[in-house]
């Protein structure tokens, strides 16, 4: 007959602290991000209707329409107003101090458009699937990531709503073309 061996409480004990201060090492040497979190966004929020301004004056108000077009208080092509047209991305190199020749700006323009139609559609549906509604959401807290080592000033929101029984998240990455803030890339459901 084998004796199984035990480990001793203080064994235990020691070999637990042991992991738990690796764990913490460890997750001191992670980058840390930059993040603010922003409680009812839409507070003081106006929507301007004018399609003459393209661009949004700021995260949190381009966080505001895009939460609106999710919702469903405009649509996907208004939403346009805050994703780069040729001229915004002809922009984007000047400021980069990058070449435009050879560089076909209208069908950029064209293309970062559907990208995001399909991940703004995607995200819609998302929430369908979890028999959610963006239209029946409340736009709860919106939380901004600084993204670092950009050429412009670039960040992700992550849009948190509730329409009651589920909480429904989706984000974007966004960034600052001269004063006014776009909608760059990357629309999904969740994070």
């Amino acid at each position: 007959m084998t004796k199984m061996i035990t480990p001793s409480r203080r064994t235990t004990f020691l070999y637990s602290s042991a992991i738990w201060i690796f764990l913490l090492v460890l997750m001191g040497c992670q980058p840390k991000a930059q993040y603010d979190t922003i409680n009812e966004p839409m507070k003081e929020f106006v929507m301007n209707a004018s399609d003459s301004v393209r661009g949004a004056a700021s995260v949190q108000e381009l966080s505001c329409y895009f939460y609106s077009a999710l919702h469903g208080d405009i649509s996907f092509d208004q939403l346009s107003r805050f994703i780069p047209d040729s001229g915004n991305i002809a922009q984007i190199y000047t400021l980069t101090n990058t070449s435009t020749a050879n560089l076909r700006l209208k069908e950029n323009a064209d293309t970062i458009r559907s990208v995001l139609h399909r991940g703004f559609v995607a995200a819609m549906s998302k929430a369908a699937v979890l028999h959610a509604s963006w239209s029946n959401a409340t736009f709860d807290q919106v939380m901004v990531i600084e993204i670092e080592d950009q050429k412009l000033p670039s960040k992700k929101i992550i849009i948190i709503c509730n329409d009651g029984k589920t909480t429904l998240r989706a984000s974007a990455k966004c960034l600052q073309i001269g004063d006014r803030w776009f909608i760059g890339e990357d629309i999904r459901y969740g994070v």
